[in-house]
């Protein structure tokens, strides 16, 4: 299964301005831009044989053109310049060793992902799933988690693994506006304790970050609040503490500062940033279409969309002393992917500090 690539009619492109470990592309510098790789692509490396190729998509949702396909390849080309412009003015290019527990290399597809929870991991789960074998029948039928399934046909790689395969990929990640990815773990994870296995955390946040029991005849909220939460995060990083994987930040985590990914995917267009990355790698025949309706609307739109529209309300529960300590953590992610964190002091309550 690991070569399906070479029976349905195309091999990878290309690789966009290359992949690797420590360091930028050629021109990744604020002061060398015009010399920044742009991304190739070819209708041969479609895997479809170019001609006809373009009315297949992840779901039929909408058609893929060429335009679409020169928009992705731009925002592309832009966003890593932008990562990489920020890891030169942070002095950070190689700062942080990269995480090869956190990868999915599929040598044999020519792909390697950094799996960023809450950042449309699912639905790429889901894919590397198919290519690992699973039918889309046992997938759908299955309770086993998706992400067990996985790792039996991709294991963890060491360091030197994720080194010798990663410049021979299209390797990617996919980001999402980083208060969004928090608030989502937080209400998937910790809200309410309805998540078993987050439960003990839960009462141990409430029992450190609680200040003040709720009037008599007032019901306390089971479970951290989002302030309580955010409290928690800030007092766990400054004592150096380790994240969760759901809400550590994506310059630790997937250290694109420090690994040259070759495709920077975002949620805000997802649908058509996936769809560009199993184009480039000769996947269609594999991916596209594989994944049931359904379940691809409500991975990728309701829940991004609910969150975005809740950050008013839950941001509001805070001040801006904490918002400001809380981007002590994450405002490096905001930069490296071209998301506004100013927007927040908008949201939090007037300062106070009697």
């Amino acid at each position: 299964w690991q070569d399906k690539r070479h029976h349905h009619g195309g091999g990878r492109a290309k690789q966009p301005g290359g992949s690797g470990l420590k360091g930028p592309p050629p021109g990744g510098g604020s002061k060398q831009r015009h010399q920044f790789p742009p991304l190739q692509h070819s209708p041969a490396a479609d895997g479809m044989g170019g001609a006809g190729s373009n009315h297949s998509t992840l779901n039929p949702v909408y058609e893929y053109s060429d335009e679409m396909n020169a928009a992705a390849e731009t925002d592309f080309n832009e966003r890593r310049m932008v990562l990489w412009n920020v890891c030169a003015e942070h002095r950070i290019v190689g700062k942080y060793p990269p995480n090869a527990w956190e990868f999915f290399i599929s040598p044999g597809h020519g792909i390697a992902w950094c799996n960023i929870f809450k950042a449309a991991s699912s639905t790429w789960m889901y894919y590397f799933n198919i290519l690992g074998g699973y039918s889309v029948q046992y997938l759908q039928r299955t309770k086993a988690s998706p992400i067990d399934l996985a790792r039996k046909r991709f294991p963890r790689p060491t360091a030197n693994e994720l080194n010798d395969y990663i410049s021979n990929t299209i390797s990617f990640l996919i980001v999402r506006e980083p208060f969004e990815r928090l608030l989502s773990a937080y209400r998937n994870k910790l809200e309410g304790c309805r998540n078993k296995y987050y439960k003990l955390l839960g009462e141990q946040i409430v029992k450190k970050f609680r200040k003040a029991h709720p009037p008599k005849g007032v019901k306390p909220p089971h479970g951290p609040t989002f302030r309580e939460f955010l409290e928690f995060l800030v007092s766990h990083y400054r004592s150096g503490g380790r994240f969760d994987e759901h809400w550590s930040p994506v310059y630790s985590f997937c250290t694109p500062c420090s690994i040259n990914f070759t495709l920077i995917a975002k949620m805000e267009t997802f649908q058509r940033d996936s769809e560009y990355i199993i184009r480039q790698a000769g996947l269609e025949t594999l991916l596209l279409n594989k994944m049931p309706r359904y379940k691809a609307r409500w991975i990728t739109n309701r829940s991004t969309s609910d969150t975005r529209n809740l950050i008013p309300r839950y941001f509001a529960q805070i001040d801006e002393k904490l918002l400001t300590d809380v981007l002590e953590i994450y405002q490096l992610d905001f930069e490296l992917f071209g998301y506004n964190s100013t927007k927040y002091y908008g949201y939090v309550q007037s300062p106070d500090y009697g």
